[in-house]
């Protein structure tokens, strides 16, 4: 593991009054080094991790971030994410090309004319298919590889077995934080990127609870080889409704440097290989395995969980069942959703928060990884305005990008949970005649108002990313 960088500021007793000066306060005419903005980032996922790779490259940004894992390697896990060509084209704008180069290599092999969302019933029948611009227009991206390549170089900004206990304002304008350990640092700006369950922001807004979980997503991935896409019935995102409430999400991520995958067993599968992603959600009362809590079922247990859905469908598609029956076993991760109350704003100039950090957003749409990397990149572009340094400025300005980020969220917020509850709303036939109706209106309302057919037929091919 490469040696950690140099913290921002770090004691266990330092006092307030020999801190270092705040960037506010750096504005005497003999200082002969320029001004700094310290920047400290709690979570190294995706989007402060992009966060960090931006402002890296920038002059007069001192940036940290602060991992509460042990070392990169423990969080390098994860099926694929959409990204939109827009996102991605800002990425590529704004990474450094070392960096790009490796997001690039993360981003899967599109179809011809891009993705689509298509929902069946459980034996194959085909419902409907969302085809909006929206949901050609992304891409396939390999979690894994991606969050490998922004961590690339990360040993220059990033510190590991570091958790975020609480922070306080300074008198000079900074910010003092607090860890687990008992270290502190001292910094200008802190950033929460910790996720749904933000420390961060349960500090900052105190009053943004999170709900009790009821529901629950199986994830495992497939090798993807000519036996298992012959399984596919698209060859893009695929939703099965099953019976109690259930259904099955499919979608593949291949490498297009290798379109098979050659290097797996029942057990693993390399984390560069192409492969088809199994999902299986569900209320958490209808798990099949009622020995513990969803969350602490072994995955060998969710594998089993699986196999027993499919095979207790009657109606179940032969597909659907052979595809369960290659589920990798060490690849299994149960999502349990949660979901955080929105908030509307916060109030500082010095605490700042990006992606599930501000509040959670339903995955059935795919835009969570998309604002988290929108949330970074609106971020960073403020921070390297040149009059950032000016106090009133820069709460303005980070205000201003706090404000967009709550917008942006609160609108896919809004079209995942209409879908979503939709989704799950079919525990009875007449529920289920209701849900399949409901699913058709609903994709109507959050498409193009000027695309009110969206099975029309009509096909637009999107413009291509550049890998390089």
């Amino acid at each position: 593991m490469p040696s950690s960088p140099t913290p921002l500021r770090s004691s266990s007793s330092i006092s307030t009054s020999s801190s270092w000066p705040s960037a506010s306060t750096q504005t005497s005419i003999h200082e002969q080094t320029p001004p700094i903005i310290r920047v400290a980032i709690v979570g190294g996922g995706l989007g402060g991790l992009t966060l960090a790779q931006i402002l890296h490259c920038a002059p007069n940004v001192q940036v940290t971030v602060y991992e509460r894992s042990i070392d990169e390697i423990e969080r390098l896990s994860g099926y694929r994410v959409m990204l939109s060509s827009f996102v991605l084209k800002k990425l590529q704008a704004t990474l450094h090309k070392d960096v790009w180069d490796r997001v690039a290599a993360s981003i899967g092999v599109q179809p011809q004319c891009g993705q689509e969302l298509t929902f069946f019933k459980s034996d194959g029948r085909k419902m409907l298919a969302f085809e909006a611009d929206e949901i050609r227009d992304t891409y396939s991206v390999n979690r894994w590889l991606l969050r490998n390549a922004l961590l690339y170089g990360s040993h220059d900004f990033a510190i590991f077995g570091k958790t975020f206990q609480a922070y306080e304002n300074l008198p000079n304008g900074g910010m003092m934080v607090h860890f687990n350990d008992g270290s502190r640092v001292e910094c200008d700006l802190l950033v929460g990127a910790d996720g749904i369950g933000s420390r961060v922001r349960k500090q900052l807004v105190p009053d943004a609870r999170i709900t009790e979980p009821w529901l629950a997503i199986i994830y495992f991935k497939i090798p993807l080889t000519p036996v298992t896409e012959n399984l596919l019935l698209t060859q893009s995102m695929t939703r099965a409704f099953c019976h109690r409430n259930q259904n099955i999400f499919i979608h593949s991520w291949t490498n297009p440097r290798k379109h098979w995958a050659t290097l797996y067993d029942e057990y693993d599968i390399g984390m560069d290989e192409s492969f088809i992603m199994f999902g299986y959600g569900s209320p958490c009362d209808e798990f099949s395995n009622k020995s513990k809590p969803p969350g602490e079922l072994s995955s060998e247990e969710l594998k089993v969980e699986c196999l027993e859905r499919v095979r207790a469908d009657p109606k179940m598609h032969p597909s659907f069942i052979a595809l369960a029956e290659q589920l990798i076993i060490n690849t299994a991760h149960i999502h349990i959703v949660r979901d955080c109350k929105a908030i509307k704003r916060w109030n500082s100039g010095s605490v700042t928060l990006i992606g599930d950090s501000v509040f959670s957003i339903s995955t059935v749409l795919g835009k969570g990884a998309n604002c988290a990397m929108l949330d970074a990149i609106d971020l960073a572009e403020a921070l390297q305005l040149p009059q950032i340094f000016n106090p009133s400025i820069r709460s303005h300005e980070l205000q201003q990008a706090g404000a967009r980020n709550v917008k942006r969220r609160l609108k896919e917020r809004q079209r995942g949970a209409l879908i979503q509850n939709i989704i799950y709303s079919g525990n009875n036939k007449m529920k289920e005649l209701c849900r399949d109706l409901g699913l058709k209106l609903a994709f109507e309302w959050i498409d193009d108002p000027r695309a009110t057919n969206f099975h029309s037929g009509k096909k637009r091919c999107p413009e291509k990313v550049e890998r390089s």
